[in-house]
């Protein structure tokens, strides 16, 4: 009997001529996204960064009403923009979107890159929230294991090899779900397991040379926790419903 379902989005950049310059339709994307997500009966969504344009933030936020959620930022927002429409207790007296929580065997921590880096009173935060015997579920807009595709290559996060040697340090068995590179991804590095999640909005090919966008799907992630065991797989849609893949 599974314990909790979660959906994992990322990256749906609404209001953005980019996504739309590639053929894609955020707007129409998010509402179908979460319409699937509650037919499977969901409830939890956490959304990894990449909002958009801070014109789209109150229909966004508004359409999340219905849902338990906790947002992360991108390197496309910012929390100035963010907190009118969702600025929860736990962010009390921060001026970055990094808090933790636990929930059985697992802690769940949630870290801001927006600046496309973990700052310094960030990592000093991750470094003393490590210090548990809980399993850890990591929520980062960033990957932090490298992936072999151009966007890596041009726009990583700038310090993730400290945020890695955080993480090595720790001992704890940690799984990382990010997005930003608009791609599927897994990597298992040491007590690292990481996913990237393809956007809500288009996706960028795991070229190795050159970053090259299409629009031929988006979607979404599951993320399935019974007892200490995490499951996840992909929801895609190529425009004619949403499929497991």
């Amino acid at each position: 009997m599974i314990m909790k379902r979660i959906a994992q989005i990322t990256d749906i950049h609404l209001n953005e001529e980019w996504s739309v310059k590639h053929g894609s339709d955020p707007e129409t994307n998010w509402k179908l996204l979460l319409q699937d997500v509650g037919a499977r009966g969901i409830n939890d969504i956490i959304f990894t960064g990449d909002i958009g344009d801070a014109s789209g933030y109150e229909r966004f936020f508004g359409m999340l009403k219905d849902f338990d959620f906790t947002v992360i930022p991108g390197n496309h927002d910012t929390f100035a923009n963010i907190k009118p429409y969702y600025n929860p207790s736990y962010l009390t007296g921060r001026d970055e979107m990094y808090h933790s929580r636990e929930d059985g065997p697992f802690k769940y921590i949630f870290l801001d890159s927006s600046t496309d880096e973990i700052s310094p009173k960030q990592l000093e935060w991750l470094e003393n929230e490590l210090n548990t015997p809980l399993k850890i579920l990591l929520f980062i807009h960033h990957p932090i294991l490298r992936v072999i595709t151009a966007v890596d290559q041009k726009y990583p996060l700038l310090n993730r090899d400290a945020v890695r040697t955080a993480l090595f340090r720790s001992g704890r068995d940690v799984t990382v779900f990010c997005g930003h590179y608009h791609t599927d991804d897994f990597d298992k590095e040491a007590n690292i397991t990481q996913y990237v999640t393809p956007a809500a909005s288009v996706q960028m090919e795991k070229n190795p040379l050159e970053i090259i966008i299409h629009s031929r799907y988006y979607g979404y992630r599951i993320i399935e926790i019974e007892d200490e065991t995490i499951r996840t797989q992909v929801v895609l849609n190529h425009g004619s419903g949403f499929d497991v893949v």
